[in-house]
């Protein structure tokens, strides 16, 4: 390993550029105050470009030497200090310690390679498959008080300090366990926080990546790429929201989602039929269990191809999703990658002709083998596969499907080295060592465009396994193969927040586990926690056990059937989260530490969560509990089903039992609810009652919209105070509304404005006052 060394420094057009015989160096900052490192070796990287950050818009930027090296300054930066030899970077609580790098070794060009091919030949590979050539690791000094945060989804608790985690899609051989690293998906982003300051450090490198928080050496941590360039942005804090807000930002937010897929969803490997289908919907209805959505997994198509449906199992599909929109239950289904070697097959035989495939080492037709047998890969790197990929989507959509759900997409190849493609498979000049960490993320690109050029008038809803940094822009995730155990209920809650913290708002896991047999107290206990997931899903694998609410006997179906429509009368505060997410990044479902970050107790909280600011929610997570310990941060907090009120900062115990979800409303806070429903149908809130924890100020905000396409939307508030045992509250908006009082008396009403019953206050007029 070579310790990285500069010789001289200069800055040219708001960049600072530093020089070395062997290496070379950009340094820069955002407008948004972020610090951006590039470093590189190669001449063809000179250049390198990103598959998730948009251009940079620069601040100005001054340099100046001190007596500890070089200075720069930008202006709405903290200042980012160098050192030359050897390489170190210092800004705000960030300090670099040293960059090192493999020892290079330029190999000859093979002649049956093209000319654009790489430098590096795959013939001269390292034992891990990896070319020679590759690795660059910058070790920072660590602070024994900071706790970590972000990567994605990761398994274990909540905090990642002290271990080593992977970046490197993987579908797993099995359901993935509390050590099991790495998963899915790559997000080589971590949040630091120490005595209530953040930072955020975001290495935008597509290759396999290695994060060290801590573990080798609990005085230093290390961020470790397989690839020829460190492309570093360095992302100030103080506060972690802030943090969050920039690095969304950089990556990309979300669009606003349809409301339905806020909804409730039920799906099954396999559910084998369309008179299995509709037998699923009528039950449904019949229960008066509220459902949204029905999903198809892979046993819909002919033999396992995509774009096909089967013509004696799903011998008229267009037939059976117009029954089921036409109440109220939307369709979505699996579309993997994998394209199956067929003659006649018309998608294979297109993509062969026109050169759509992923190429092995030989530059022929590179062939895995996944569901349908012998597969072909499209190769997303390439805009005119993405192109095609996505025009193919027209079936679905003609046939009047909802969303697209991509799986496979690591992408997982069975019998084969690393259960993925080979490292030195083909993506034109590039070579999948460099590609695979963003498969997923250009599939779910390609399906996302597709359905938002088809169907101007409604958003798209895709849903994918695998992805990188910035998949938020394109689809939703969920957490892959889990099981049905209460550790994988438990552990559900820090993967879903870590997702949050790396910007992907909108996630959930498969409630009620998808391997193994699920019992009712399980699918009751997970359904209240599900019923707080961004997304909310029902699945269960073959082999399992039935997973449907009725499965389980009388008491556990009333159960879950009060979580789904408690989920259904919360949809006003979910849809305004999801809006606030499209303009903030921050996710809907928070750890406590994101708005109390001066509370060192809530950074390894990780059974228990916040949605949005104002709702605090402590889930069951083991067998037979009826009760659990509950930590209230600072302030003030109502219980949600008694109204009792308490002063946080302390821990307390909280009754649970099974039919309900220990549920706290932080004081000030009013939470617009509406009545249950079937499904879904409209964002205007129509009835709309607000859940007021009173204290001296309130006040809350719903988005209106009419729950799909592009009009624009509104916004109603209901704000109050309390001033010499008066209570004044004022609403904009239609009206009547409801107010309902937590920890109230009935009040004593002074005027005409209002009628109340009990703790309920009917408004009939934009402004009221009455006495406490």
């Amino acid at each position: 390993m070579d310790l990285i060394r500069f010789d001289a420094v200069s800055v040219i057009d708001r960049v600072a550029h530093l020089s070395s015989s062997r290496f070379q160096a950009r340094i820069h900052a955002r407008a948004d105050g972020i610090w951006r490192v590039l470093v590189w070796h190669r001449i063809e990287d000179t250049d390198k470009g990103s598959w998730t950050v948009s251009a940079d818009d620069l601040a100005n930027l001054l340099l100046k030497e001190d007596a500890a090296g070089w200075r720069l300054s930008a202006d709405g930066a903290d200042d980012l200090c160098i050192s030359l030899a050897p390489f170190t970077i210092t800004v705000g609580e960030f300090a670099s310690t040293g960059l090192t790098a493999q020892r290079w070794k330029e190999l000859p060009r093979r002649k049956d390679l093209p000319n654009n091919a790489p430098s590096w030949d795959p013939v001269g590979e390292t034992n891990d498959g990896l070319p020679l050539g590759c690795g660059l690791t910058m070790e920072i000094a660590e602070p024994a008080g900071r706790s970590y945060f972000g990567l994605g989804e990761r398994t274990g608790f909540l905090d990642k300090k002290g271990k080593t985690w992977t970046n490197w899609n993987t579908d797993p051989a099995s359901r993935h366990s509390e050590n099991m690293d790495p998963l899915y998906q790559s997000h080589p982003f971590v949040m630091a926080l120490d005595n209530g300051k953040s930072f955020g450090l975001y290495l935008d490198e597509t290759w396999r990546t290695v994060f060290d928080l801590g573990s080798t050496h609990a005085d230093r941590s290390s961020f470790h790429t397989d690839g020829p360039t460190f492309d570093l942005y360095l992302i100030p804090g103080p506060d972690p929201l802030d943090v969050l807000r920039r690095y969304a930002a950089l990556v990309g937010r979300p669009p606003m989602p349809p409301l339905w897929a806020l909804g409730y969803h039920q799906c099954r490997w396999s559910y084998p039929t369309d008179t299995t289908i509709r037998a699923i919907a009528r039950e449904y209805r019949r229960r008066g269990i509220p459902l949204d959505a029905l999903w198809l997994d892979i046993d819909y198509m002919d033999a396992y191809k995509v774009f096909t449906f089967s013509p004696t199992r799903f011998p008229d599909p267009e037939k059976l999703l117009r029954e089921l929109k036409e109440d109220g239950i939307r369709t979505v289904a699996i579309v993997d990658p994998g394209v199956k070697k067929e003659a006649g097959y018309e998608v294979y035989e297109n993509g062969h002709v026109l050169d759509m495939f992923v190429r092995n080492s030989r530059d022929e037709e590179l062939e895995g083998e996944v569901w349908p047998g012998k597969t072909a890969f499209p190769d997303f790197t390439k805009e005119k596969v993405r192109g095609w990929w996505g025009g193919l989507h027209r079936l679905y959509l003609d046939v009047g499907l909802d969303g697209i759900w991509n799986d496979m997409n690591e992408p997982a190849v069975f019998q084969s080295p690393g259960h993925t493609l080979p490292t030195n498979s083909r993506h034109g000049e590039r070579y999948h060592a460099e590609v695979h960490n963003i498969y997923g993320y250009l599939m779910s690109r390609s399906t996302f465009e597709a359905l938002s050029a088809f169907r101007l008038e409604r958003r798209p809803f895709v849903l994918t396994r695998a992805g990188f940094a910035g998949i938020q822009k394109y689809a939703w995730v969920w957490t892959g193969d889990n099981a049905s155990a209460w550790e994988h209920l438990e552990m559900s809650i820090p993967m879903i927040l870590n997702l949050g913290i790396s910007a992907v708002p909108f996630s959930g896991a498969d409630v009620g586990g998808f391997g193994e047999h699920c019992d009712g107290e399980l699918l009751a206990r997970w359904t209240w926690l599900g019923a707080f997931y961004p997304f909310m899903r029902n699945h269960a694998g073959k082999g399992s056990r039935r997973q449907e609410p009725w499965e389980f006997g009388s008491r556990h179906e009333d159960v879950v059937r009060d979580a789904i429509r408690f989920r259904y009368r919360l949809l006003p505060f979910f849809y305004t989260l999801a809006e606030e997410a499209t303009r903030t990044g921050w996710p809907l479902l928070r750890p406590l530490f994101l708005h109390y970050p001066d509370d060192p107790k809530t950074y390894t909280m990780h059974d228990q969560f916040l949605l949005g600011r104002d709702l605090l929610v402590a889930p069951v997570t083991r067998p037979g509990q009826v009760e659990r310990m509950v930590y209230l941060p600072l302030g003030t907090w109502f219980d949600f089903w008694t109204g009792h009120r308490y002063d946080g900062g302390c821990s307390i115990i909280a009754a649970a039992p099974l039919e309900r979800i220990p549920l706290f409303v932080r004081g000030g806070a009013c939470i617009p609810m509406t009545a249950s429903a079937d499904h879904t149908s409209t964002a205007r809130w129509d009835p709309l009652e607000w859940v007021v924890a009173p204290q001296e100020t309130f006040e809350g905000s719903v988005f209106e919209d009419e729950g799909d396409g592009n009009m624009p939307g509104s916004r109603r508030t209901l704000r109050g105070r309390i001033e010499d045992s008066t209570m004044t509250i004022e609403t904009t908006g239609a009206l009547p509304v409801k107010v309902i009082l937590l920890g109230s008396k009935p009040p004593e009403v002074s005027d005409a404005q209002i009628s109340e019953r009990g703790s309920e206050i009917i408004l009939t007029k934009p402004a009221s006052s009455w006495k406490a």
